[in-house]
């Protein structure tokens, strides 16, 4: 594997969560880096693309951002980024094909 190179706010982010031995929210990197929510998100998604093994869980008990542990962490971890991009995908049709002139026309409360 080769040298990955980081910004400083990639390489602060970073430390925390392996610093942090529990997963850690991105209310608390907030609060600890005042760097807003959505530019940690977009942090930790770059850091996952250069091949920083981050894995999140969204609910329930330790919810939050950790480095993957083991093999059956990170597959989790794919799965559900998996299904966030199926679903992505599906919203991304739905209004590439969406009817400009007449969507409202065809609305029916159930």
């Amino acid at each position: 594997m080769k040298n990955i190179k980081l910004t400083n706010r990639e390489a602060k982010i970073l430390s925390i969560i392996k610093s942090h031995g529990t997963p850690i929210t991105s209310t608390e990197l907030h609060q600890i880096t005042k760097i807003d929510k959505r530019t940690i998100m977009e942090i930790v998604a770059r850091l996952r693309f250069k091949g920083v093994p981050i894995v999140s869980k969204r609910f329930g008990t330790n919810s939050g951002y950790s480095i993957a542990k083991d093999e059956n962490e990170r597959m989790k971890c794919v799965a559900m980024l998996s299904n966030q991009a199926t679903t992505m995908m599906k919203n991304i049709n739905g209004l590439a094909n969406a009817d400009l002139k007449n969507w409202d026309k065809h609305i029916k409360v159930m």
